[in-house]
């Protein structure tokens, strides 16, 4: 399910497109929210439809050989971000318009590509990064909008009422917009027997980038058409603190988490790597599926998921020296 450009190409990617949206943002015409809302629908089909072209289930059996360290990475993966924000909530650290975001910010899979080129340049297994960022991925098809529903019951809403909307709403898109497309390209894949050939990878890497890149245009686009360029900046600016606090505790979990338990350094980086990131590629998918069940405005919650993308991996750069010498260290 690696489809995507390394980190620093998805960085350049995303500045460019930020500051596209910013200078010329999509208007809030009848004809431009049809646009919008049929283009976010028909690029989820088009990512998951890639995502499972490139689906490989024999990758899992690299980290199955230890199903405690396969539960814990996964756990710290789903659970660890979220009890940092319930933790954030309990204290009341977190403004309120600023909860949900940090919520679906915490329940996402981890990233593929940067995590896994990451881990190849800090000397990890690249292999057991792969394993854990495609179960993870996986995972989040069901755990995503289910554990969304768990959150939003307790803000005004019965969790009779969120099942009911999930069973008549939010299941059909699922099935429709996600798991069909990822079924239907890894049948095809295995069908065709097609293999993996740098040409069609390169065209397939274009097409997923482009309606990542195209649903990060309509995202900041939204927001600018609804709280104007100077609020926003000002929403953005509001935002950092909170995000560096999430990110250094995120940071420490995923370190002091895997490095207390894990005995093999190559594993530790690589278990790193996939638990201290948070995925934008499978986020805004998903943020277009779940948009109708959003108390909060969708743009309130896409902010924390693309600003963070970028917190991430800066910080993921600034450890490779350190996690070279684990490495070094352990095999001298």
């Amino acid at each position: 399910m690696r489809v995507f450009p390394n980190g620093f190409g998805l960085i350049l990617g995303l500045l460019t497109t930020f500051v596209v949206s910013w200078i010329w943002p999509l208007g809030k015409g009848s004809q431009e929210v049809f646009f919008s809302d049929w283009f976010s629908k028909l690029a989820v089909v088009l990512i998951f439809l890639i995502q499972g072209w490139y689906l490989k289930f024999d990758r899992l059996r690299t980290i199955g050989k230890s199903s405690y360290s396969l539960l814990r990475v996964q756990g710290l993966i789903f659970f660890g971000p979220l009890f940092i924000v319930l933790l954030f909530e309990y204290f009341g650290f977190l403004p309120e318009k600023w909860i949900a975001g940090f919520y679906f910010l915490a329940i996402l899979p981890t990233t593929i590509s940067s995590c896994v080129v990451y881990t190849a340049i800090a000397g990890g297994n690249s292999d057991v990064s792969l394993g854990h960022a495609t179960l993870s991925n996986i995972l989040a098809i069901f755990w995503v909008p289910i554990g969304w529903i768990l959150l939003s019951a307790g803000s005004g809403h019965s969790l009779l009422s969120q099942w009911i909307t999930f069973g008549g709403e939010v299941l059909p898109n699922l099935f429709l917009l996600v798991v069909l497309p990822c079924i239907t390209g890894w049948k095809i894949n295995k069908t065709l027997k097609a293999g993996h050939s740098k040409k069609l990878s390169f065209i397939s890497q274009m097409i997923a980038f482009s309606c990542i890149l195209m649903l990060v245009y309509l995202a900041i686009s939204k927001n600018i058409m609804l709280f104007g360029r100077d609020y926003f900046g000002l929403l953005i600016v509001e935002l950092l603190p909170f995000l560096i606090a999430f990110l250094i505790c995120h940071t420490a979990l995923s370190w002091w988490g895997n490095g207390v338990f894990s005995v093999d350094s190559e594993h530790r980086v690589a278990e790193f790597y996939c638990v201290g990131q948070k995925s934008l590629v499978m986020g805004l998918p998903f943020l277009s599926l779940l948009q109708d069940q959003f108390n909060t405005p969708v743009d309130l919650i896409a902010c924390p998921l693309i600003i963070y993308h970028f917190l991430q991996l800066g910080v993921g750069a600034c450890f490779f020296t350190k996690l070279r010498g684990v490495v070094s260290g352990s095999s001298a």
